[in-house]
């Protein structure tokens, strides 16, 4: 168990090894602030193990310890760097996207516009018509028994939906 005499007797031992262990640190990561985070990372983990034992040797315990984070941090950091491109600072790399260019997006959002204009201007009964057979995926016949009208009116109001739509955007 925890004694409040082993996490004391850490406390001190790191405040006196401090500069020593960072220095060390510093020689195996080639960072001095990264050494820093080592050794606080090596002082937390020494505190936590000495909850749950008591640790007799706590000096070389705590060197061990920063030392196999150090070895886990240059580890990580060599496996990052294969998965990494290094570009030069000159080099510029477009990414080919399947996203819309700004031009298309724009025009897109102008025809939605139209479009909304177009719809708005409808009799009600064709905007619904419309809307349940385009984007919802109705089929005039679905469309025809949930409306309470014939199949005919619906063919009839969607084609004239349809065409105050093409005649709107310069269709043929």
């Amino acid at each position: 168990m925890e004694s409040q005499g082993d996490q004391k007797k850490l406390s001190a031992l790191f405040i006196g090894q401090r500069s020593a262990l960072v220095r060390m640190l510093s020689r195996v990561v080639g960072c001095a602030s990264q050494a820093e985070d080592l050794a606080q990372e090596s002082y937390l983990k020494v505190a936590k193990a000495l909850c749950s034992r008591p640790i007799e040797h706590l000096h070389p315990f705590l060197y061990q310890t920063a030392q196999y984070l150090a070895f886990d941090h240059l580890r990580s950091v060599r496996s990052k760097k294969r998965f990494e491109c290094q570009l030069d600072d000159s080099v510029v790399v477009e990414v080919p996207t399947s996203a819309p260019g700004p031009d298309v997006q724009v025009q897109s959002q102008q025809q939605l516009q139209q479009f909304q204009r177009v719809l708005g201007s409808l009799p009600l009964r064709q905007q619904q018509i419309l809307v349940l057979h385009r984007l919802q995926g109705l089929s005039q016949g679905e469309i025809a028994e949930r409306l309470q009208v014939s199949l005919s009116t619906v063919e009839k109001d969607l084609r004239n939906a349809l065409n105050a739509c093409a005649k709107a955007i310069d269709l043929p």
